[in-house]
């Protein structure tokens, strides 16, 4: 009984960060609109462009999508083909989702990896963008492996969600 406290704990705890920093990401959409905007007024009523606004709305959004993809997956809300899933028991549907996570699992983990890979190379060599802005990447390019590791967690805790549903029929509460 404690061992089953402990796991809803822990699914409950990976659920609440994932759905804290998709709360906290979804500010990002308004900076990047209102970047845009800026950017388009500066642009057509005043002549003086901005040399950052459009390359900063596109390093803000890929944060935006990669640190949400966990709190997406903690609501069900992945693309799904439903055309015969929606017509299983919700045991039989924990059992696919079992079967598929072996493929999530192997994905994300190479996304966790390569990421990472990818992120401290930028780090190492303090990349910055090609543009005439010159940004540093290597914090944007960090959400990459933090994307994937909050995905990954999200998806251990509905994989364990899941088993628990395959073996004894009834939702982990």
């Amino acid at each position: 009984e404690l061992a089953m406290k402990w796991l809803r704990l822990a699914v409950q705890r990976i659920d609440d960060l994932n759905e804290i920093i998709a709360k906290t990401v979804g500010w990002i959409v308004i900076i990047t609109m209102s970047t845009t905007i800026y950017d388009v007024v500066m642009r057509y009523f005043f002549n003086a462009p901005t040399i950052w606004a459009y390359e900063l709305g596109g390093l803000l959004l890929a944060p935006f999508w990669l640190l949400a993809g966990g709190y997406v997956l903690l609501q069900n809300a992945h693309v799904r083909m439903d055309v015969f899933y929606r017509r299983l028991t919700p045991r039989k549907q924990a059992i696919l989702d079992l079967v598929t996570y072996t493929f999530f699992f192997f994905y994300c983990s190479l996304i966790l990896i390569y990421g990472w890979d990818y992120f401290w190379l930028s780090f190492t060599r303090q990349d910055h963008s090609r543009t005439l802005w010159k940004p540093i990447l290597w914090p944007f390019k960090a959400m990459l492996p933090a994307g994937a590791g909050l995905i990954l967690l999200a998806g251990i805790a509905k994989y364990t969600r899941d088993l628990y549903i395959a073996i004894t029929g009834r939702p982990l509460e």
